[in-house]
């Protein structure tokens, strides 16, 4: 298992609005997410910035998978009019934080 941490940011005075989303993600996006070896994924919210932590099976593969999902390609574009920071292109993901501590 791969522990993958990231951040992303809102736009300015989109904050609310994440949030109702993430009130109500669509079950299609969960299986997906799931289908795709996630799991114990949260997100943390500190003003604009976002981050957020998750397990997968295999990162590559996690990658390829949602890219390939109808749901999270539908996910991501309602996500984007109000991300600051989106998904960048020459990785497919959003910003990845390299690890420098862990404690099991």
């Amino acid at each position: 298992m791969e522990r993958v941490a990231f951040v992303m940011k809102v736009k300015p005075g989109q904050e609310a609005e994440y949030r109702r989303r993430h009130e109500a993600v669509w079950p299609e996006m969960l299986r997906a997410l799931k289908d795709a070896g996630c799991s114990n994924y949260s997100i943390y919210m500190k003003g604009r910035e976002l981050f957020a932590y998750m397990e997968v099976d295999d990162f590559e593969r996690f990658k390829r998978r949602m890219s390939e999902n109808n749901d999270a390609r539908r996910w991501e574009l309602q996500m984007a009019p109000i991300m600051a920071q989106a998904i960048q292109a020459d990785t497919g993901f959003h910003e990845v934080l390299a690890e420098v501590f862990h404690l099991d």
